[in-house]
């Protein structure tokens, strides 16, 4: 037995999609408008994670134009078959729905090929024997309510890169009047075909429901105590909300996993995003059983499961001093564009940044090279130094989306330069705290604590108690959780300038 602590990715890691190649496990979670894309983990016990690579990280990969931050890339599916593995997602933003191939799992992954006729989201491959499928999610044709969709199937041939064959209709949701039949998944046991959906929409009435037939193109008979795995029923105090969009594994010696999306909301806000769950399985008279005798997803449980940490480093999952090289850690990311692409400099160590045009408000590439919020008790610190001139600013972001941030920058003064500490919050953009500072070159920290955040600047409180109730899905709206970086803006008006930044320290408690 191993003890698993949930979740088994803490922070914005949404949609998780999860394959197993003899003893490794892989996933992959939903990315939006981050870049690069689809981030990859492997795992050997279910337990320790490390990311060893990104599926979509070159340009032709992945196009994120004027894509706001809740857009872009949603719910990759990853499988494998005969040799190679298939990422299947959505652009919403541009081109639909597309897969990806690779011979290894990090990489280097193909070049996306969008599939035509392939309405909805969320899409998923299937292989049985030597045909591949498609199951989709859309909308019917004459929807009766909002959210009134249905799950597809049909033929993918992988030669001619296109769907063939029939479209069959598989099942539109366990209960009448069923919202948001989405992220469906289709699995082979014994004598049945099971097809796992995500119902409800992914907020509070989330769900994971099941159906099963002796035919891959049906009918399906839904399980008679669907919704098999939803936390609506416990209340909005349960330290574990939004439960649903899962993914079957069959693990080592026959046994059975689930991974799925959930929140760890606080006073009925959840800035840390959709997160990563793990639950056990259990067959009963052919249906699963999520953590029986249980039936919800817990903090911490224990698994039956091979005991292997070999090859798994720990320390990769966790928030740690970074230091700044090229190709740049694995965890950063960037808005709309791989931050891998903005002129970046090492020197001596630090790294040189261009102060780009675009602020974090608009919807374009903006100079940020940022990380996810892993947990609520954080401290980030990064020294910078700049010489900004007219409206530069430079320093540290705490990002939500375009409408809802804080950002702690350097700008320039008629008395040399202040540091100021600013909140957005949908239109409405506050001034926080202040300090004049002598020089180009200061050391910027942020804190977070119980859902608050505050400043120093050399170690010198400016700013403190600023809240962060705002800046999540419950308040601001989309699907995303908060991200933390470096930022330089020139705000709109050309700059040849840049800022350095020495390396960056990031603690993440593991609340």
């Amino acid at each position: 037995m191993i003890t698993i602590k949930n979740p088994i990715q803490r922070g914005f890691y949404p949609d998780p999609s999860i394959c197993r190649v003899e003893e490794n496990y892989y996933m992959v979670n939903s990315t939006f408008a981050y870049a690069p894309g689809i981030p990859i983990f492997m795992s050997k016990n279910l337990r320790d994670w490390v990311q060893i690579g990104h599926v979509l990280e070159r340009k032709e990969q992945l196009c994120l134009e004027r894509a706001k931050v809740s857009e872009g890339i949603y719910a990759p599916t990853i499988r494998y078959n005969d040799g190679i593995f298939y990422v299947i997602a959505t652009n919403v933003s541009s081109g639909g729905n597309f897969y990806v191939t690779a011979k290894r799992p990090e990489g280097p992954w193909s070049d996306p090929i969008f599939l035509e006729n392939t309405p909805g989201i969320d899409p998923s491959l299937f292989f049985d024997e030597k045909v591949c499928y498609y199951i989709g999610q859309r909308t019917k044709e004459n929807p009766q309510y909002f959210g009134d969709c249905e799950i597809w199937i049909q033929k993918l041939d992988l030669l001619q890169q296109k769907l063939v064959g029939e479209v069959h209709i598989l099942w539109d949701g366990s209960s009448k009047h069923a919202v948001w039949a989405e992220g469906p998944h289709l699995y082979r046991r014994g004598k049945y075909y099971y097809l796992m959906i995500a119902e409800g929409g992914t907020e509070y009435n989330h769900s994971v429901c099941i159906a099963r037939s002796k035919s891959i193109g049906g009918p399906y008979e839904s399980c008679a105590h669907n919704p098999i795995l939803t936390h609506r029923h416990l209340g909005h105090d349960y330290s574990i909300q939004n439960i649903g969009h899962g993914d079957l594994i069959e693990g080592l010696d026959e046994k059975w996993f689930m991974v799925m999306l959930g929140t760890r909301p606080q006073d009925g806000c959840a800035e840390l995003g959709r997160e990563t769950f793990l639950a056990e399985i259990a067959w009963e008279e052919d249906w699963p059983i999520v953590n029986p005798g249980r039936g919800k997803v817990v903090l911490e449980q224990e698994i039956a499961h091979k005991k292997n940490d070999q090859g798994i480093d720990k320390s990769a999952t966790k928030g740690t001093k970074m230091e700044w090289s090229l190709p740049l850690d694995k965890r950063f990311v960037g808005l709309r564009e791989n931050p891998s692409n903005l002129s970046l400099q090492i020197q001596n160590g630090n790294l040189s940044i261009p102060i780009l045009a675009p602020t974090v408000e608009d919807i374009e590439v903006p100079a940020y090279i940022g990380t996810r919020v892993l947990s609520r008790t954080f401290q980030v610190q990064v020294q910078v130094e700049a010489e900004v001139i007219g409206k530069e600013e430079v320093g540290l972001l705490y990002y939500y989306d375009e409408m809802h941030y804080i950002k702690v920058v350097m700008e320039y003064s008629d008395c040399g330069y202040d540091v100021v500490v600013v909140k957005q919050n949908q239109g409405n953009k506050e001034q926080l705290g202040k300090k004049q500072v002598l020089g180009s070159r200061h050391v910027l920290s942020i804190q977070g604590y119980k859902q608050m955040l505050s400043v120093k600047v050399d170690n010198e409180s400016i700013a403190k108690q600023i809240d962060l109730h705002d800046l999540c899905a419950e308040r601001a709206g989309g699907f995303v959780g908060c991200t933390v970086g470096i930022y330089a803006s020139s705000q709109h008006e050309k700059s040849d300038n840049r800022a350095i930044f020495s390396s960056m320290s990031l603690l993440f408690s593991d609340e």
